[in-house]
């Protein structure tokens, strides 16, 4: 395997004065998968989750009046979630999380991330309706009487039809790598983080009339799911945040 970059290490790590920081709000959200590819990436930060009565206080004071914000040792500002993923993953000590000299398994990984994209999108109306439905042209929520009604129904449709489609592509790919590995092969990458923080939500009982159970259906992907979660970087995370 290749040696990791060490300039992306270097950024990351700097001179050992300061250390990295990730500032969003104390849930895992957007933010999360960067936490995971730093941690596995063995690349110490300073995770700066705030409460969200916080945000309006510290909304003026981001780049771009939104979170996650990466600041590098050197003070350097990263604003997009992706660009950090794959600054984490590019720092990995392995060189396993995003291969730097492989322009295959990199594609590879380029198209799990986009999926995951994919599948983000076309859930985003189902959330997004039960909390801001004024931005999809309906009444704000507290004036909008058949609400739940209609949040159920949309939701309802997205677990019997987007869900299957998409379990079935990735459920391909792990099909693809012998059922017994990981997205793209047998190392763990950072499509493989981003792909099980997206799919793992469907299986917390979070949103309304999406069942814990949703996943029961697609074995091969709750197999690969609990890969993820037994790889020793993932799981000394999970264990260090569980302690916490």
């Amino acid at each position: 395997m290749t040696a990791p970059s060490n300039a992306a290490r270097d950024l990351l790590m700097g001179d050992g004065s300061s250390k990295l920081t990730l500032e969003y709000f104390a849930i895992e959200g957007l933010a999360e998968q960067v936490r995971i590819a730093l941690s596995v990436a063995s690349v110490p930060f300073v995770d700066d989750a705030f409460p969200p009565s916080e945000w309006e206080i510290r909304k003026p004071k981001t780049k771009h009046g939104q979170v996650p914000e990466m600041k590098l040792p050197n003070g350097t500002l990263i604003t997009d979630s992706g660009a950090m993923l794959r600054l984490a993953g590019e720092a990995d000590a392995s060189g396993k999380l995003y291969p730097i000299d492989d322009v295959l398994a990199r594609a590879k990984i380029e198209m799990v991330l986009g999926l995951v994209g994919d599948l983000a999108r076309a859930w985003r109306p189902a959330i997004y309706l039960g909390m801001r439905p004024e931005k999809f042209g309906h009444p704000p929520k507290g004036e909008w009487k058949d609400a739940d009604d209609v949040v159920r129904k949309i939701r309802e449709s997205f677990l019997a039809d987007d869900l299957p489609r998409y379990m079935g592509y990735f459920a391909d790919m792990i099909d693809e790598n012998g059922g017994n590995a990981y997205l793209t092969g047998e190392n763990l990458t950072i499509a493989d983080i981003s792909a099980y923080q997206q799919i793992a939500y469907f299986t917390k009982g979070i949103a309304d009339h999406v069942p814990k159970e949703c996943l029961e259906p697609y074995p091969e992907v709750l197999a690969w799911m609990k890969r993820v979660e037994e790889h020793p970087g993932v799981a000394a995370y999970k264990a260090g945040k569980a302690a916490k």
